[in-house]
């Protein structure tokens, strides 16, 4: 069933992260969002689409979405390279936060979609940096469309 973007419900947050759980990221970030908050919790790029595409479905996007950047070891022994100042997302054979990121940004554009909350929990700085100009060139480019 197709649903009309009137009907789609923000009825879930989601975090993605390899290995922590929502209150592992509270208890280094502090934000009590992260415990008051029930949390569908996605290990992967693959199981971050599949999780997304289901709800979506089902007429139910997220309200927020929280994003760690790092989620094989490769990313990490990658990231370590730099001391986690700076990542290449194109020198990954694994999908980052960053590619789940693109991937729903560009969901949104083609349906049209309002962007949920956004939070970033990696500790992989160089990564969250560059989650963060994704995001600014998506909202740049919305503005300039005079759609933001």
């Amino acid at each position: 069933m197709k649903y009309n973007l009137r009907d789609m419900n923000n009825c879930y947050h989601l975090l993605l992260d390899d290995e922590r759980t929502a209150k592992d990221v509270f208890d280094y970030k502090r934000n009590p969002i992260y415990v008051e908050q029930a949390w569908t919790i996605v290990r992967s790029y693959s199981e971050f689409i599949d999780k997304v595409a289901e709800r979506y479905s089902e007429g139910c996007l997220p309200s927020y979405i929280s994003f760690d950047h790092d989620l094989t070891k490769e990313h990490y022994l990658i990231g370590g390279l730099s001391g986690f100042k700076t990542f290449d997302e194109t020198s990954v054979k694994t999908p980052t936060g960053w590619h789940c990121l693109n991937w729903y940004l560009k969901l949104c554009e083609t349906n049209d979609l309002v962007l949920p909350n956004l939070l970033f929990h990696s500790k992989n700085t160089g990564g969250v940096q560059n989650m963060l100009a994704l995001l600014d060139e998506y909202k740049f480019n919305k503005h300039k469309e005079g759609l933001v």
